[in-house]
């Protein structure tokens, strides 16, 4: 995968790490700083979710089948993360934060049922 078709993603994290690191500096809200804090760990979590099945349907081709049965491309990095996204926000959190359960979560296996 082309680090191209992950500059958005990188873009929007460094941009939220840049203005948390700012808030930090200037003793911002807390609020607001937690708020940015959990939306860092949660793109960072999609993002490298995103990655993982990007490569396992590189290993596994087959597993692309389960991606296009849902409306998306294997060979689009958007379409992957477009997946994980999706499927992240229908995911049972049982307690955890989002972004845990991201990284809890075997999206691989979700395109085998």
């Amino acid at each position: 995968m082309a680090a191209s078709e992950q500059s958005e993603y990188l873009e929007e994290i460094a941009d939220l790490r840049s203005r948390l690191a700012h808030l930090v500096e200037q003793a911002g809200d807390p609020v607001l700083i937690s708020e940015f804090t959990v939306e860092v760990r949660i793109l960072e979590s999609l993002l490298l979710a995103a990655r993982e099945l990007d490569q396992q349907l590189r290993i596994n081709p087959e597993l692309g089948e389960g991606l296009l049965l849902r409306g998306f491309s294997p060979q689009s990095f958007k379409d992957v993360y477009a997946f994980v996204y999706d499927t992240a926000m229908e995911i049972e959190l049982g307690g955890r934060d989002l972004a845990r359960a991201i990284g809890e979560t075997d999206f691989a296996a979700l395109l085998q049922s």
